[in-house]
């Protein structure tokens, strides 16, 4: 079995990597396979509105989200993280998010096997967790007309400092248990 991390930080290291992370280490513990992309560091472009994945099984683009989109197709569990930006996921992981949508065909019919588990992770500013929540939110439905089951949302609130996950036990403990039940299911 393996486990997929996608971070859409721009910061590495940064809470939402660090939280991804500790996933993805809970998984490694419970058994899986894991490997773990960083959005900022790669090379990708966002949907051209193209259509050209409509009548093939795969984007037209041939960049860095050819591989990670392939390998998303075999894991059995993708951990997504993004840091929330003026109420969205970052502009990173938003132009990966949009490129997804070659993974429904033109009836959009998932092209991924069902049964994939998500996880999402987020990360804020802002004390209070519901003042953005529909970004997750929002991206949970995404996921769910791909075929993902929905395993868990961790969400860290008063992220502001990019280390600021470090000092949360609780955040860390929360994000190594969701990544080892991945190994149990």
């Amino acid at each position: 079995m393996k486990a997929l991390g996608i971070v859409g930080s721009p910061r590495r290291n940064g809470n939402v990597d660090t939280l991804v992370s500790k996933v993805l280490e809970g998984a490694q513990e419970a058994g899986l396979e894991t490997s773990k992309y960083i959005l900022n560091e790669m090379n990708y472009s966002g949907c051209q509105a193209c259509e050209y994945c409509k009548s093939h099984d795969h984007c037209r683009l041939d960049d860095d989200l050819t591989e990670l989109f392939a390998e998303m197709k075999e894991a059995d569990a993708v951990v997504f993280g993004s840091p929330i930006y003026f109420f969205l996921f970052s502009g990173q992981f938003k132009l990966m998010q949009d490129r997804m949508y070659s993974l429904i065909d033109a009836a959009f019919v998932p092209r991924l096997r069902p049964g994939k588990r998500a996880i999402i992770v987020t990360s804020q500013g802002n004390a209070d967790v519901a003042s953005y929540a529909k970004a997750a939110d929002d991206f949970a439905l995404a996921l769910k007309m791909l075929g993902f089951e929905l395993k868990d949302i961790i969400r860290m609130v008063d992220g502001i400092a990019p280390d600021a996950a470090l000092a949360r036990k609780d955040m860390l403990d929360m994000a190594r248990s969701a990544g080892a039940a991945l190994g149990r299911e």
